[in-house]
């Protein structure tokens, strides 16, 4: 891309994630985004996004690459090494998407747009293809998975979602709360209430 199609697709994304954290993704139209970035009318935004979830696409991948090659890593040092716990795991989980807290291009506006998107039917599809396709997660569930006391689906199914639940609404309540709480305090205790949630008793108590 030419360099001024480059900045004002950056523009509109940065413009994009600032109102959606604000003003809530879908409480924000693309009108609202175009007049904010500077854009006389939306065709800018359709030609460089195609629609609204095109754009919000956009604006998770402007910090998701960074995540994923931070949790590739954490993984793929744990694997060379052999022997791991349950707690390095989570920790691989968690400490990426953390890294956010200090992101000063728009890391705490990507973390309360994730917390929205856990909670919104409207783009469910969304959120369900991206996590799909979010190999480094992928990966780590299946090196979850062994440490687990229980092989029923719905089980796995419902702690990895509460799992993931927990991580995003965590993060996403520390931004109100980093004046009183610790940091380090914080994460050890996120990653450490997500062990305990995965290794909870199973329903026929095994």
């Amino acid at each position: 891309m030419r360099k001024d199609t480059l900045a004002t697709r950056k523009r509109i994304i940065d413009t994009a994630e600032a109102l959606f954290a604000e003003r809530g993704v879908e409480s924000t139209s693309l009108l609202e985004i175009a007049k904010a970035a500077g854009q006389k009318n939306r065709s800018a935004l359709q030609y460089h996004f195609t629609n609204k979830e095109g754009l919000l696409d956009a604006v998770l991948d402007k910090h998701a690459q960074d995540i994923s090659d931070v949790r590739t890593l954490m993984l793929d040092r744990l694997e060379q090494r052999g022997d791991y716990s349950l707690y390095e795991l989570i920790e691989a989980l968690v400490l990426p998407m953390a890294s956010q807290l200090d992101n000063k291009d728009g890391g705490r506006a990507f973390l309360k747009i994730h917390s929205q998107l856990m909670t919104t039917e409207t783009y469910s599809e969304l959120r369900e293809r991206r996590d799909k396709n979010n190999t480094d997660t992928q990966r780590l569930l299946a090196m979850t998975l062994p440490f687990l006391n229980t092989q029923d689906q719905e089980s796995v199914s419902a702690r990895f979602l509460l799992a993931g639940c927990l991580l995003v609404h965590g993060l996403a309540a520390y931004l109100v709360q980093t004046d009183n709480i610790n940091r380090g305090a914080f994460l050890h205790t996120l990653v450490q209430g997500i062990v305990d949630l995965l290794l909870q008793s199973s329903r026929d108590g095994s």
